[in-house]
């Protein structure tokens, strides 16, 4: 595994790079020294197929952007070495590490880069300025909206996938009844109201994981296919 700064790299590359990562672009958009703020505290870190990026049980706050290539996630390091079908597979532009960051828990799964794939890197982002609320001498209260709002978005789509795939679990419609802020725009209740959510989301997502993960979502997968065959052979 290859760790660089992005100061290593041209600027004009690295803004290209980043363009296509929405929150990037959308703090670039309200301030260009927010955005270089975040861009000291990056890296770009590159591995090879099958070499793990983060292991189950690790504890910081990093949050990662799939730059290019594919990764799979899997439960835990012995999973992930014995060719176990993995949790779910992340692709280029899809953040993960959110939830570790979010709830201040170790991380829940392995990461480790896909068999198939010939070149990965991933953007790697200390997320430590964002979680202090109240504090806002290098990241400001405009910035730190984006980044919870990226995040609430992230979360949310997540879930959506999972509730499109199992619409009758149980979980499918638990974060569409998480009660959204309607106050005050662009102002610290905001925030502070993001920040919950944004939690509250991580929660039913790593609720998610932990049912796939104990193999009863693939089970009922299987069945779902096995009915499919049936009634349509």
């Amino acid at each position: 595994m290859d760790y660089k700064a992005l100061s290593d790299f041209p600027r004009d590359a690295v803004d290209r790079l980043l363009n296509v990562i929405h929150l990037f672009r959308d703090i670039r958009a309200t301030s260009e020294w927010q955005y270089d703020v975040l861009l000291k505290r990056s890296r770009l870190v590159s591995l090879n197929p099958g070499e793990a990026l983060l292991h189950s049980g690790d504890v910081d706050q990093w949050v990662y952007f799939l730059v290019r290539g594919e990764l799979q996630v899997h439960v835990d390091d012995a999973a992930a070495s014995s060719g176990e079908r993995p949790l779910a597979e992340i692709r280029p532009g899809e953040v993960f590490g959110d939830l570790s960051m979010l709830l201040a828990e170790p991380r829940s799964a392995t990461i480790v880069g896909a068999p198939v794939s010939q070149e990965i890197q991933v953007l790697a982002v200390d997320c430590t300025l964002f979680g202090d609320l109240e504090d806002f001498s290098l990241l400001q209260l405009p910035t730190k909206l984006v980044f919870y709002r990226n995040m609430v978005h992230s979360l949310r789509w997540k879930l959506e996938v999972y509730r499109s795939k199992y619409p009758m679990h149980e979980l499918a419609n638990s974060h569409r009844r998480l009660k959204l802020y309607t106050g005050p725009k662009n102002c610290k209740e905001e925030l502070v109201a993001l920040a919950d959510q944004a939690r509250d989301l991580a929660r039913i997502l790593l609720d998610w994981n932990a049912e796939f993960g104990s193999g009863q979502l693939a089970a009922e997968e299987s069945d779902m296919s096995d009915f499919l065959e049936s009634i349509l052979s």
